[in-house]
């Protein structure tokens, strides 16, 4: 438990240096990476007209071709349809609830008055004077003292039958009655909606309609016909009681505003729609009003539109969280293959690249279309699915994993979306292709670069032409012929996707020093000139080395890392040896033994040269640095022991006359869990030589004692991802392999050679 603690502790503590450190600096290469991505995938708006000062009448110096779809609204047109539409709407008016019962009120009120004052006439005829200002009090008629006179003497009040005149005016309501008809409000063909007590509505001329003059006539002509007055009497009275007859229509705003809102809401803007590449006017044309005024709203519109915030933050606002999200995937895994450290940078760099390639492809495939005979009629959409959207996620695949590929997957896709204007269809299409090529790649393995090849003629052309076709027929495209196109686009696709994957891949394995599974093998074949030298002159070590990376694949295999990389670092981890391979006894068997003739500290210095004289090796090998750590790393800190007791024993026991930073490797500790597997199995393959009849409890002693012996030099302090239960691995794992090596087996007939050793021995 104190050792892994005291692994986390220095894990953490270099984390958070590591942090402190490159934190902002990964933050200012992100936000940078994300802007310059941004740009790349942001395609400024074309505007369809360049020239707006035209007139009609103008000749046309250029075809006008719409840029971008467009819904214009046509806001003269519109406000002239509702206008029209105003006025043809009704204006409502309303019957007044109390007229018929303030009407009589006011006539009965008049008529009792005009009793109780004939009565004060007829007593004493000086009284007229303020009868008449009593009339104009109460009731707000001005009569003269002798129309008064002539009402009082003649009582022409009691000769109205009032029920029969009442029910005059009654009738004349239904006819509806207002203040005046040239103040009335009607809708353009005259006419108004009346609602009646009963909440009923009807339709009704304004033409039709009484207002107040007209009503006195009436009155007049009724007393004089209907009830036999003459016609002074009758003009006399029609001009009183008109006094006490009110229109009963009256005007309602808000029942109007809303007859008004409901008509306008059923009148539509009048909207224009042009689809992109709609030739308006060609080279050539005259320039007609209309054309004039489709013109206007054209340049109204896309000047509008260039007041709007810039796509380009809509992008950036998107691929944001989507990085962010992805990057923190990446950091999340435990393992991320070869090449983990640098999954991220390559990841964004290849994204970014890959954007930059479909803009420009984006460009150069119209060129080309149009030099082509037009012997098919191509969408402009169409051309999208002919960029090769896969080379992206080909190259993660083959560099990395499946996993990282699928993740990339999803934000290349996002990506090639954006720039084919946010089309959905289009980003399925991109996804079920990457998706294709990284299984593929993971089926056919990367021992080679063919796959990159197989994957997209036997794998993503299929995917793409299917997908074209079932686009086809649920686009209800009815030309048979676009099947070609469709086979042609999804060809080019394919073709193009292992052509830029292939020629990037080697770039990247250079620039960012990567190793592929397919670098590895090249590094691992055992006929290069160094394992040939290593065979020649140090036959010995070539055979430590093979036995160390056969331990060492065991172990990848049961902690499912790399098999591939720890060959290859056991393979390599000491190719120092091969230039003073004497030195080593693992090759006494072709060469004396020179530390007869050493002191104990130059036998050490000797044998420690071998890491630097490995490093040189490396250097000119142009290895990379994963596999040059093996060189520096399998012997860790520790001590030379053989050499540095032999000092001690030399100088009488005492061990402070003897440095032991002169006997002590200069390497580094392991630093991940490759290194510290590497280091145990050169550590153990040399020790199980010593056992004289190794068995599998020999073994497992060895194996433990040499695990125990690191930890407590304290050899993997600094070894990321390194656990106690990934010790227990490795040395099960170098336990099968050792037992399975040293295992017993059965003595041959005829092939006694202990007994007949023994013999020629007695014999002698």
């Amino acid at each position: 438990m104190k050792f892994e603690l005291s692994i986390i502790k220095n894990q953490l503590t270099s984390t958070g240096d590591h942090l402190k450190k490159g934190s902002v600096f990964q933050l200012l290469s992100g936000f940078f990476l994300l802007v310059l991505l941004s740009y790349i995938l942001y395609i400024p708006t074309q505007k369809s007209i360049e020239n707006p000062r035209l007139s009609e009448g103008d000749i046309i110096q250029n075809d006008i071709v719409i840029r971008e779809d467009l819904t214009i609204v046509d806001e003269e047109q519109t406000k002239f349809n509702r206008e029209s539409a105003i006025e043809e709407i009704m204006p409502v008016y309303q019957f007044l609830p109390d007229h018929k019962e303030n009407r009589t009120e006011l006539i009965n009120n008049w008529i009792d008055y005009l009793r109780s004052a004939r009565k004060q006439f007829l007593k004493n005829k000086n009284v007229l004077k303020s009868i008449k200002n009593s009339i104009e009090e109460k009731f707000g008629i001005t009569l003269t003292e002798s129309n008064i006179a002539q009402i009082l003497r003649s009582n022409i009040h009691s000769r109205i039958d009032m029920e029969k005149f009442l029910g005059f005016l009654d009738t004349t309501d239904r006819l509806g009655v207002v203040s005046s008809k040239a103040g009335t409000r009607k809708s353009k063909d005259g006419t108004i909606k009346m609602i009646l007590q009963s909440g009923v509505s009807r339709i009704q001329r304004v033409s039709e309609l009484l207002d107040l003059n007209e009503l006195k006539g009436r009155v007049k002509n009724y007393f004089q016909y209907e009830q036999s007055f003459n016609s002074k009497e009758s003009t006399l009275l029609s001009s009183i009681l008109i006094e006490f007859i009110n229109a009963n229509l009256t005007f309602s705003s808000i029942l109007t505003s809303k007859e008004e809102n409901l008509t306008l809401s059923k009148i539509n803007p009048v909207v224009i729609k042009l689809k992109k590449g709609r030739v308006i006017l060609r080279k050539g044309d005259e320039l007609k009003n209309d054309d004039l005024k489709i013109i206007n709203l054209i340049y109204e519109e896309e000047k509008e539109r260039g007041r709007k915030i810039p796509l380009f933050f809509l992008i950036f606002f998107t691929l944001g969280p989507v990085l962010i999200f992805v990057t923190k995937l990446f950091i999340s895994w435990e393992s991320k293959g070869i090449n983990g450290q640098k999954l991220i940078s390559i990841s964004l760099i290849t994204l970014l690249l890959s954007a930059l390639v479909y803009r420009v492809l984006l460009f150069i495939i119209p060129v080309i279309l149009k030099e082509i005979p037009n012997t098919f009629s191509i969408e402009s959409n169409i051309i999208y699915y002919s960029i090769p959207f896969t080379f992206g996620p080909l190259i993660i695949a083959f560099i990395f994993n499946i996993q990282s590929a699928v993740i990339f997957s999803f934000i290349n896709s996002i990506s090639g979306a954006i720039l084919g204007e946010w089309d959905l269809t289009l980003f399925l299409y991109i996804l079920i292709g990457s998706l294709t090529v990284s299984f593929g790649i993971e089926y056919y393995q990367r021992l080679k670069r063919s796959p990159i090849l197989k994957v997209c003629i036997l794998w993503l052309f299929p995917v793409n032409l299917l997908f074209l076709i079932l686009f086809n027929f649920t686009a209800s495209i009815s030309d048979p012929m676009q099947l070609l196109v469709f086979a042609g686009i999804a060809s080019f696709s394919a073709i193009m996707a292992p052509i830029l994957a292939g020629f990037i891949i080697p770039l990247w394995e250079m620039l960012f020093n990567l190793l592929t599974e397919l670098k590895l093998v090249e590094l691992t074949n055992l006929n290069l000139p160094i394992f040939r030298e290593m065979l020649e002159k140090a036959p010995g070590t070539y055979h430590h080395s093979q036995m160390v990376s056969s331990l060492s694949e065991a172990a990848a295999l049961d902690l499912k890392l790399s098999p591939l990389l720890l060959n290859a670092m056991a393979l390599y981890h000491d190719i120092g040896k091969i230039d003073n391979p004497q030195i080593f006894t693992e090759n006494h068997a072709i060469y004396k033994n020179p530390h007869n003739n050493l002191t104990p500290k130059d036998s050490a210095k000797i044998i420690i040269s071998h890491i630097q004289n490995g490093l040189a090796r490396a250097k000119e090998l142009k290895l990379s640095e994963s596999i040059s750590s093996a060189i520096t790393q399998h012997h860790g800190t520790k001590l030379v022991r053989f050499f540095y007791d032999k000092a001690v024993s030399n100088s009488s026991g005492n061990q402070d006359e003897v440095d032991s930073n002169l006997f002590r490797y200069p390497g580094e500790k392991p630093i991940n869990i490759e290194n510290a597997i590497v280091m145990l199995a050169d550590q153990v393959e040399a020790a199980s030589k010593s056992l004289s009849s190794p068995n599998e409890e020999e073994i497992r002693n060895v194996v433990q004692k040499i695990i125990d012996s690191n930890i407590e030099e304290k050899q993997f302090d600094n070894c990321e991802g390194l656990t106690f239960k990934a010790l227990n691995t490795i040395g099960n794992a170098f336990l099968k392999k050792l037992s399975s090596i040293y295992h017993m087996r059965i003595s041959y007939p005829g092939f006694e050679f202990k007994e007949d050793a023994e013999n020629d021995q007695n014999s002698k």
